[in-house]
């Protein structure tokens, strides 16, 4: 008897940056052998209005950004989502669009292979 399939570990250091303007800006790569799953993301606005603030998935392997989640943010406020998981190949990208001094965090962990017990 075979078993495939993957646990979750290996929680990874959360990556967060600062926007610059509306450009589409890299926040986070899949990269080595394990595929990613980002478990949940955040956008926090500090600034003094409203900001429309975007996520994207970049695939690699077809080069292709699919707008996955977009949402205004209000002023002072935050905007957390943990109930859609996302898994991300090697090469696969996430990107985000919001304004200038807005803040995007990613929280992703490492999927591992299930070996077969002997």
């Amino acid at each position: 008897m075979s078993v495939q399939g993957n646990y979750a570990g290996n929680l990874l250091q959360p990556v967060t940056l600062n926007l610059a303007d509306t450009t589409l800006t890299d926040v986070g790569t899949a990269t080595g052998n394990m595929p990613t799953i980002v478990s949940s993301f955040a956008f926090a606005n500090p600034t003094g209005g409203a900001v429309d603030c975007s996520l994207y998935w970049y695939e690699a392997a077809t080069t292709t950004d699919y707008l996955i989640w977009t949402k205004s943010v209000a002023t002072k406020t935050t905007e957390l989502i943990s109930d859609m998981p996302i898994r991300l190949r090697a090469g696969d990208k996430i990107k985000a669009i919001g304004a200038l001094n807005v803040r995007v965090t990613l929280i992703s962990m490492e999927m591992y292979p299930l070996s077969p017990m002997r």
